[in-house]
């Protein structure tokens, strides 16, 4: 199989051959995690001071080489420079770099006036001319749900923008020179998902996984919801007949729903949505040692980030089907291969349920009493 050939640039200059390993990182692990910032972390060979010129934000673009799209922008934030004694033969350096995320973990602003707008079309209008040169928001839906206006808010754009995605419910992608932004009603219209992860690779966009985990239970199950909105009291709903069966599982939210309406129909949703605990969420495990990563790069450029898991339950010979989003994803490369873990959760968690879905199935009307 074809091994993955990258590139590293600082600024327009190639240091590819000064760069022994790296490490990355983008998105979240969980449906529930916030969106924090991604990295890059190069190991460079420093014996004769090629550490030295790295600075403060300087820009680092990793590009996939060969039939590829995919490239991302990074800064760097810190340099560890590992010395050898004697004659510094064999001296290294690891460098730390953030991804736009982590940009805007660091951009503060002080009582600024945000006025109520829909979730992603706000933080376009309130934060993008603050990102680095070069860099925006991509919003390809001004947002499902309305988010509160706030006369004097002083936080990271980090902060603001994980209230607001919280609010959306919808999802957050990097790649390129920009963050992209998807309301809840973009993820129907990526369904079913291009790349496809089974247990081997065959033909165009299905990868085969080195391992995969199934995860159930109570790590997506909940009961109870409260949801704390700035515009008015803490909304609370709880699921009576699952409180019964499996005892409490809550889960409270701060929210920047514009009313209380908004805010209660969020709780329920998460209630209802999340009602089953045999829902599956995944991590899975490939490598260029086995697919061509140039399905997995386009893919994720062109923002397919919904994909189909193929599985086996041990002991059962059916092959199940499920729909899932990749939440975040990482990699780990060195000369020998290029291993990536993804993690993934139900698309069923920020989809609207329709009685007829091609996706979800087709509602068992012969249980409704029709």
């Amino acid at each position: 199989m074809t091994r993955q050939v990258w590139q590293i640039e600082r600024f327009s200059a190639d240091v590819t051959d000064d760069v022994m390993s790296f490490t990355y990182s983008t998105g979240r692990q969980t449906q529930f995690d916030s969106y924090s910032p991604g990295s890059l972390v190069l190991t460079i060979r420093n014996e004769s001071g090629q550490a030295n010129s790295y600075d403060l934000n300087d820009k680092i673009i990793l590009n996939a080489i060969g039939g590829l799209d995919w490239y991302q922008w990074f800064y760097v934030q810190e340099v560890f420079f590992n010395d050898m004694p004697g004659t510094g033969a064999g001296s290294t350096a690891t460098v730390i770099c953030t991804d736009l995320l982590g940009r805007c973990g660091r951009i503060q602003v002080f009582e600024q006036v945000i006025g109520s707008q829909q979730t992603m079309q706000q933080i376009d209008t309130e934060f993008e001319s603050l990102l680095p040169l070069s860099t925006r928001f991509e919003v390809f839906n001004n947002g499902d749900s309305t988010a509160a206006a706030d006369a004097s808010y002083t936080g990271t754009v980090l902060n603001r923008l994980n209230l607001n995605m919280v609010t959306e419910q919808g999802y957050l992608a990097l790649s390129d020179v920009s963050i992209y932004l998807y309301a809840r009603s973009d993820l129907q219209l990526l369904a079913p998902g291009v790349i496809t992860f089974a247990r081997s690779a065959s033909g165009s966009f299905q990868l085969g996984y080195s391992n995969i985990e199934r995860i159930a239970l109570g790590s997506n199950y909940l009961n109870t919801c409260s949801v704390t909105p700035p515009v008015a009291a803490q909304q609370n709903v709880s699921d009576p007949t699952g409180v019964s069966t499996y005892g409490i599982y809550g889960a409270e939210f701060s929210t920047v729903d514009n009313s209380a309406t908004q805010a209660q129909s969020f709780a329920q949703w998460q209630v209802y949505s999340r009602a089953d605990p045999d829902e599956l969420s995944f991590q899975i495990s490939i490598s260029d040692t086995a697919n061509n990563l140039v399905e997995f790069f386009n893919a994720v450029f062109s923002g397919q980030h919904v994909v189909t898991v193929l599985y086996k339950n041990p002991g059962d010979a059916t092959t199940y089907t499920s729909s899932q989003i990749m939440q975040g994803w990482s990699m780990s490369v060195t000369p020998a291969a290029t291993n990536i873990q993804v993690f993934t959760s139900p698309l069923t968690y920020t989809n609207f349920f329709t009685l007829n879905s091609d996706t979800f199935g087709v509602l068992n009307t012969s249980r409704l009493g029709w």
